[in-house]
């Protein structure tokens, strides 16, 4: 049995559609149906009960599927646990870059740290937005370079930069050439946002009972793009990634209420590694010689 049979049958129970799991898990429909049958088949037990309209779990599946979280987390924890020993043995710094980072900070700051510390070994990867803050704090990255969310339990956050966000309109949106935007103009439409759960980047509200129905949620700063431009969405990103990811299928324009995102530096609070303090360090003192960031305020 493989782990991604596991991860098939757990992004399925979770969404109960074929569909909105298939794309969760860059899979084609058909190629996750015939996934769920063969693991059926497998186990010997009917995971789901399915016709043309629904999907529904059944006993046996959900009794299994508790089982089967704890498979891929004790997985996980070994991924983490390998990942924190080829850290130590090769004084590595696995850096996460969610979104656009720091703008166009990022490249500066990595290389100041690289010069700084000369025996590191950066090893940089970009973040899926739909993994949120996990893999950072199950130690399998170091440190991360994000926007800040509401809540971030477990994280020290160290703010680099506030820039202002921006609206993004796909292209033939009625209020995509209007110099600004009042946010309940576009509530009822289907709003993307970078990762479940992180309801500040619905209409920059959190807990907002009036906030816009969340249509999907993007895995990249290009998969959110790209659900505003093709799929009609409306979607929150900060002016750096307008300017530095421009898509021609979608406008930016600025909301009436301005709207503020902060660049941070974020590593776990407990058990962390000791280049993450000094990676922060490195970060805030690039900042502050130059700012390199239009339109950004930068952290004192």
């Amino acid at each position: 049995m493989e782990l991604r049979s596991l991860r098939h049958f757990s992004a399925l129970a979770e969404t109960l559609n074929y569909r909105v799991a298939a794309e969760r898990l860059h899979l084609t429909q058909p190629a996750l149906t015939r996934s769920i049958a063969a693991l059926e088949r497998e186990l010997g037990v009917q995971l789901f009960d399915r016709d043309k309209r629904h999907v529904a779990l059944t006993a046996d599946g959900g009794e299994l599927l508790e089982r089967a979280g704890e498979v891929l987390a004790d997985a996980e924890r070994l991924s983490a646990a390998a990942g924190a020993i080829r850290a130590r043995r090769r004084d590595e710094v696995r850096v996460a870059l969610y979104g656009v980072a720091l703008a166009e900070l990022t490249h500066p700051v990595i290389e100041a740290f690289c010069e700084r510390y000369p025996r590191a070994t950066i090893r940089v990867h970009e973040a899926d937005f739909h993994q949120g803050h996990a893999p950072l704090l199950a130690g399998e990255c170091d440190v991360a370079l994000m926007y800040l969310s509401v809540d971030m339990p477990g994280l020290t956050r160290v703010p680099i930069f506030t820039e202002p966000v921006c609206v993004g309109l796909w292209k033939g949106h009625p209020l995509a050439s209007a110099a600004a935007v009042d946010m309940t103009e576009v509530y009822d439409q289907p709003w993307v946002t970078p990762h479940p759960g992180d309801d500040w980047w619905v209409g920059g509200r959190h807990g907002d009972d009036d906030a816009p129905t969340v249509g999907s949620h993007a895995r990249s700063a290009l998969d959110m793009s790209s659900k505003i431009a093709y799929q009609h969405m409306v979607g929150l990103m900060p002016l750096s990634g307008a300017r530095m990811f421009p898509h021609p299928g979608v406008e930016a324009v600025a909301p009436k209420e301005p709207l503020e995102a902060v660049a941070a530096v974020a590593y776990p609070k407990t058990g962390h590694s000791p280049a993450a303090p000094a990676f922060a360090e490195v970060a805030r003192r690039v900042a502050r010689r130059a700012t390199g960031v239009p339109y950004a305020e930068i952290s004192r």
